[in-house]
Order: structure tokens, then sequence, then C-alpha cells
């Protein structure tokens, strides 16, 4: 992904900015929050990643992004590409937490140790991890930066005739509310993988609050990578 791309997405968005990703289960979520990352961390910002998942499974995926290697390459070519990789991520400004359980008193410590320009929270919302909109907006006033949430939307359409995703299927209602922007991600080739390769590898981020429409961009399923 690169800086116009991102334009498109975001509008040029600034700091203070609390930014939800929603989608349906395995839609790209975590993969599109990882290829922010990527150009976050490559203009020199400070990023911090707190997730439930393990901190080695968001690493392979961030190197496979940077990397980007191609089946058709000589696995030596493949290698030299990996090994550039991890050069590439030891030098960024990125912070990755991986935590069983997290609540606002646990991100605020976190925020205050490593003060972030962009902080993305990938956590499963359970009775132990209770990261509320309204508490994340809190954050927002009291430190300079930009939060992204990953949610889940429902896993079935409700009442459409199509599965595209629509603001009214999270089921907290209170993301929408204290969200500035919610993204929502949509993949064709999710419901079916019989269609042509130009419209197979393709997201479509949806812009589904304040502006109305949607970036459709290239999705290599192999690595990862999103855009150009």
């Amino acid at each position: 992904m690169n800086k116009e791309e991102l334009n498109k997405i975001l509008h040029h968005t600034t700091k203070g900015t609390l930014i939800t990703i929603g989608g349906r289960p395995a839609m790209g979520k975590r993969t599109f929050a990882l290829n922010l990352v990527e150009l976050f961390c490559k203009e020199g910002h400070k990023c911090l990643y707190i997730t439930d998942y393990d901190k080695q499974i968001i690493t392979e995926m961030l190197l496979r992004i940077i990397a980007n290697p191609n089946r058709q390459e000589s696995l030596e070519v493949q290698t030299e590409k990996i090994t550039q990789a991890v050069k590439e991520l030891s030098s960024w400004n990125l912070f990755i937490k991986s935590t069983e359980f997290c609540r606002i008193k646990d991100v605020k410590q976190i925020i205050q140790k490593y003060k972030p320009d962009y902080l993305f929270i990938n956590m499963h919302i359970n009775s132990r991890n209770r990261l509320s909109s309204e508490k994340l907006r809190e954050i927002l006033e009291q430190n300079n930066l930009i939060i992204f949430r990953l949610a889940n939307i429902r896993r079935e359409p409700q009442n459409t005739t199509n599965y595209y995703p629509k603001i009214t299927d999270f089921r907290d209602k209170n993301l929408v509310k204290y969200s500035d922007l919610v993204l929502l991600l949509y993949r064709e080739a999710y419901y079916n993988c019989d269609i042509p390769d130009d419209r197979r590898n393709i997201i479509e981020i949806i812009q589904a609050k304040t502006e109305k429409g949607s970036v459709k961009l290239k999705f290599n399923r192999e690595t990862g990578k999103i855009g150009t």
C-alpha cells in the first residue's frame, strides 16, 4: 500500500481519531492493519500493536508482507527477500504487545511506556477484554495519536440480498457511535472461489460512516500484500 492509496481510504486523517476496521471473521482485517503498520513504520512513525495472538504469528505475517515473495522466483531469491525483510523490520519503531487479556488501564500504561503515533488493537472482545469505545475516546483526548480498532461483524449477512457488509452488522453499536471513521472490508472471493483472477485478488475497503464510498485494492492472498 502506498501513500496515495492510504489517502483515498483515510482522507488525510489527523491525530485524535478513532478508526474501526470491521469485517466478518477471516475477511482480512488483521492483514489490512499490518499493511498499514508497514506503511507508517516505513515513514518513520512509531506503531504499537496490541493483540491476543502470538507475537510470532504477527511477526511472520509482517515479514511476508514486507518481502512479498513470488512462487515463480528461485528459492535463493525468496530467501534473500526474507533476509532483507528481517533487517528492515528490526529497524522499525514497532512494538508488538501480545497478551491474553487487556483492559483500558492496561492500554493506558502501555501507551505511557511506548508513546506511539499509531495504536492498533486486535483483541477478541470478552469479559476480560472490555475495551469500550467510549474509554478509547478518553485515551485519544489524553494522547496525541490515532487508534485503529479491529472488530468482527455478524458472520452471516442480516436481511440483505447480497454479502456486502453494513454498518448495522456490528453487534456493539457503540463502536459506530464513538468511532470517527468506520471501514468495512469485503472480498468477493471469500464467498465465491470460481471468479476470474482480476476479481479474486481484490479487497474492497468501504467507508461506512462519514463518507460513503469504497476503494478497491489488489490483494496478494499468498503474502498478504495489499495495494501496489
